[in-house]
């Protein structure tokens, strides 16, 4: 398993001349295939792929994570340089996204005019979907720990009126490779715990999670959960025994990564842009 990180946050040490954005785009390697994980929010994650010698028109095909726009932003450039790879993303994408804090609200969901453009090149999710022997999708999710506290901001629109947002256009995608499991997790807005005890409740093999844990309030750039909380997760993590290796960045937050590291130690890594990761 080789992991690319096409786009994030903050660029890794030494990557002079790539691009960080706030979003998130994977190119993985895994079981002969080229998967793309996201798209970021914008065409960047191209322009980086180029420098890292990633050849987009290689992806066999993509999994998108879930509706937001920091993790579909960049499908435009992708149909652009792939004319073949089908595009997995849940059904429930098609509904428009919001973000509202106070009198602001800002549209943050897929463009909806690409939906229309390259309907055929997309795979709408309605429910757990398993793409070969070795990768699936996961749509259903464990309820038995808190979800993210900035979730309250997330809203969508039915029958014209704005309501919470319930994440049925989040979905996982899980990869097993000999005796190990990836999880992949774009943001984690079900609750992290909650996505990977879903994926260990039907696994035996170790267990290895890769993406965001919406720990980060984009508007104060500190912390969105409770220290406390962020230490139980951290905690609940150490103790699982199946637990191999977790990479986390983007959505996770400076503040709460050192907070799960200083629990986790060499258990935990950082996602950043040009990181090469092969676990």
């Amino acid at each position: 398993m080789e992991i690319i990180t096409l786009i994030e946050n903050e660029v890794a040490e030494g990557n002079v001349g790539l691009k960080a954005e706030a979003g998130l785009s994977l190119f993985i390697k895994s079981n002969g295939l080229n998967i793309l994980f996201d798209t970021g929010s914008s065409g960047a994650f191209a322009d980086n792929a180029l420098k890292l010698g990633v050849d987009l028109s290689s992806v066999d095909f993509v999994v998108i994570s879930h509706a937001h726009f920091d993790h579909t932003g960049g499908l435009a450039r992708f149909f652009a340089v792939n004319k073949t790879a089908k595009v997995y993303i849940r059904q429930q994408a098609t509904g428009r996204y919001y973000y509202k804090l106070a009198f602001l609200k800002k549209e943050i969901g897929v463009d909806q005019k690409l939906l229309k453009e390259y309907a055929d090149r997309f795979v709408f999710v309605q429910d757990d979907v398993q793409i070969n022997e070795d990768i699936k999708i996961v749509t259903h999710f464990s309820t038995k720990h808190k979800l993210p506290s900035d979730s309250k901001h997330l809203v969508t629109k039915k029958e014209n009126k704005l309501v919470p947002d319930d994440f049925a256009h989040e979905q996982m995608l899980v990869i097993n490779e000999g005796d190990n499991v990836y999880c992949f997790t774009g943001c984690s807005h079900h609750g992290i715990l909650n996505m990977v005890e879903s994926v260990q409740l039907n696994e035996d093999n170790r267990l290895n999670v890769i993406g965001g844990f919406h720990m980060y309030n984009p508007i104060t750039k500190g912390l969105s959960e409770k220290k406390e909380d962020v230490f139980e997760t951290a905690g609940l993590f150490a103790e699982n025994k199946q637990l191999d290796q977790i990479v986390t960045g983007h959505c996770t937050g400076k503040g709460a990564y050192r907070l799960l590291k200083g629990v986790l130690g060499d258990k935990l890594a950082g996602l950043h842009t040009g990181s090469r990761i092969s676990i």
